[in-house]
């Protein structure tokens, strides 16, 4: 398991429990199954940058606050997430607005 993934599926599952959505619901809302979805919570598989974009969405918080500033994660990894998740606030804004427009 890679401890990234571990550190950012505890991160993504304490903020889901905070707002009291279910692995299954999640699951559901970002089409896996929940068995996929947990596996993504635990760190055993690794998140893709689409289902980190729509997990943040879901979750009404920015990819990098899933991501960033982890004690695990050197500076030069943050550093790197910073430049490539700063084009990603373009299609989280794109997202929100379309889901806003539903």
């Amino acid at each position: 398991m890679n401890t990234i993934s571990i550190v950012v599926g505890q991160r993504i599952k304490q903020k889901r429990k905070q707002l009291k959505i279910s692995g299954v619901e999640m699951g559901r809302k970002i089409g896996i199954s929940q068995q996929h979805y947990s596996r993504l919570e635990n760190g055993h598989i690794k998140i893709t940058v689409d289902q980190l974009i729509t997990i943040a969405l879901i979750l009404g918080v920015s990819p990098q606050s899933l991501l960033l500033h982890s004690e695990v994660m050197s500076p030069m990894i943050n550093t790197w997430a910073q430049t490539a998740l700063s084009s990603s606030d373009i299609v989280v804004s794109r997202n929100r607005k379309r889901r806003s427009l539903k």
